[in-house]
């Protein structure tokens, strides 16, 4: 949590703490991973170790090989900056679009209508990965594809928005408390 809080501070509002974040599952990154270990690393460093061991063909390998890993880097931050953070405020959806470029989206537990999953297909209900759909007022429903355990997501969401709606209740009953009692100390000096 502490290296969340560390790359997502610039979403949160002053004291917002992030209780979970939904990040959608590893097979989603496996096939452009395996891409680029084979093509980055195993192509060029095969063919440097299969006779082609001039100095020029080494450099060409390590020229390649640290592209391949900015391109690594680049898509494993992909894959977790696209994310959302279930703080103790709201939901926040993250959609990283680039190196300079994010979008967020802030959406309070009292405008959630609800949270829906879906699981479908063989793979996603064997590695337990599916979709998830927050449910919003107004009519535009965000989603999360092949989100890991979504029915673990689905239940945090609706636990943490009943805690949400528990405390606001809470207080407000205790500011009604505290005015009403101010009224009837005013009407009594009266």
């Amino acid at each position: 949590m502490i290296f969340e809080r560390l790359i997502f501070r610039k979403h949160l509002e002053e004291g917002e703490k992030i209780l979970y974040s939904v990040h959608k599952h590893w097979v989603v990154i496996f096939k452009p991973v395996i891409e680029i270990a084979f093509f980055g690393f195993l192509i060029p460093w095969g063919l440097y170790m299969a006779g082609f061991n001039k100095p020029v063909f080494f450099w060409m390998a390590v020229a390649w090989s640290v592209m391949a890993y900015f391109r690594f880097l680049y898509v494993f931050v992909d894959w977790y900056s696209n994310t959302w953070l279930i703080t103790d405020m709201a939901i926040i959806t993250i959609e990283w679009r680039g190196i300079f470029s994010n979008m967020a989206t802030r959406v309070g537990y009292e405008d959630i209508e609800g949270v829906a999953y879906e699981i479908k297909g063989f793979w996603p209900t064997v590695l337990r990965y599916g979709d998830v759909i927050l449910k919003v007022m107004s009519g535009n429903n965000l989603f999360l594809k092949s989100v890991r355990a979504p029915k673990r997501v689905e239940l945090a969401i609706g636990r943490y928005q009943e805690l949400f709606l528990h405390d606001k209740e809470m207080m407000d009953a205790k500011g009604l408390k505290a005015l009403l009692s101010q009224i009837v100390v005013d009407n009594m000096r009266h």
